[in-house]
């Protein structure tokens, strides 16, 4: 059986009650990644499989235009709505 003596002696003694900051009362915040900053509210994944050179093409455009590939996906769906809406 492990002996745990030696381990124990190392550390310094917990603070008193008097001592201890009343963290407790505080409310709980988490610390800031800045992921939370840019939420999107995109919470959903989507996979499908495309044809290579769709995808290439696709990649290629948003990099070009400094858009994620699910901005592009979006705007190509506005796009197909209002279309749809003005052949109506």
């Amino acid at each position: 059986m492990a002996n745990f003596q030696k381990l124990r002696r190392n550390l310094p003694l917990p603070p008193s009650a008097a001592d201890a900051p009343a963290n407790l009362s505080q409310p709980e915040v988490a610390p800031s990644d800045g992921r939370s900053a840019r939420a999107t509210g995109r919470t959903r994944q989507l996979a499908t499989r495309v044809r290579e050179d769709f995808h290439t093409e696709l990649k290629m455009y948003a990099a070009k235009h400094r858009l994620k590939l699910v901005e592009v996906l979006e705007l190509g769906h506005q796009a197909l709505k209002e279309r749809e809406k003005s052949s109506s």
